[in-house]
């Protein structure tokens, strides 16, 4: 009987020891290369600092935040290409979670009535 009661205390403290499997993915980017680097310096150190204080404070609704940066350089056509993987990113990990969902409302779509 002790011994179970010590695999269960043992099994709880390890569970509360894990971090948070689900993480919310926030997207920044700026100049973090070229000739405006100093600003984007800047906006990664208040970026990563806000999220460090919401994490600390517990998260959003418990689930913790992740800081994703890219670089566009300050050049239109990176910052495009950045804001297309960054979308492309976001869309795959969509799929994942959501693949269920679409397929119940794909069969709910409503039939034309004859007359």
């Amino acid at each position: 009987m002790k011994r179970t009661y010590g695999a269960l205390t043992v099994a709880a403290l390890a569970m509360m020891a894990m971090p948070a499997l689900a993480q919310i993915k926030i997207g920044s980017a700026g100049p973090m290369t070229g000739q405006y680097a100093a600003f984007g310096e800047q906006l990664r150190r208040g970026a990563t600092m806000a999220v460090e204080d919401i994490n600390a404070a517990g998260g959003v609704n418990g689930q913790k935040l992740q800081l994703v940066i890219g670089d566009d350089a300050c050049d239109p056509k990176q910052a495009t290409a950045v804001a297309n993987k960054t979308s492309a990113r976001a869309r795959r990990s969509r799929r994942r979670t959501s693949t269920r969902k679409r397929r119940s409302c794909r069969s709910r779509r409503r039939r034309p009535i004859r007359a």
